[in-house]
């Protein structure tokens, strides 16, 4: 399970259980009307506010070297202040172990902002 919780300075904090890792992810080029809504004027947040990670949403086997060898490559993503406030994504890669499929390697994608 992961978890999510927005920090002073336009941050959302994301950890990860299952690692034992935490990811930060810096909201400030955000719009500013959505920013005002949840920070105030000096960048420290109106009241507490605690998003989440969904479920796996999509998973598809990737042969990363070429030489056969599949893992699969899980989707997560990460809401904010409600569902539809996606923040990020967490890019799982499981490998099989001989019994199940474990987690490999992951890691946090964000989306960029428009200049205009």
């Amino acid at each position: 399970m992961n978890l999510t919780k927005h920090k002073d300075n336009y941050k959302v904090e994301v950890f990860s259980k299952r690692n034992n890792a935490r990811y930060l992810i810096d909201l400030s080029l955000r719009d500013p009307e959505y920013l005002t809504g949840i920070y105030d004027t000096n960048g420290k947040l109106k009241e507490p506010i605690s998003g989440w990670v969904d479920p796996i949403s999509g998973i598809y086997p990737v042969d990363f070297g070429f030489d056969g060898v599949f893992y699969l490559l899980a989707y997560q993503q990460i809401a904010g202040t409600f569902h539809a406030d996606t923040v990020g994504t967490m890019q799982n890669r499981l490998k099989w172990n001989g019994y199940m499929f474990v987690l490999d390697y992951q890691d946090l994608a964000i989306y960029g902002a428009n200049d205009g």
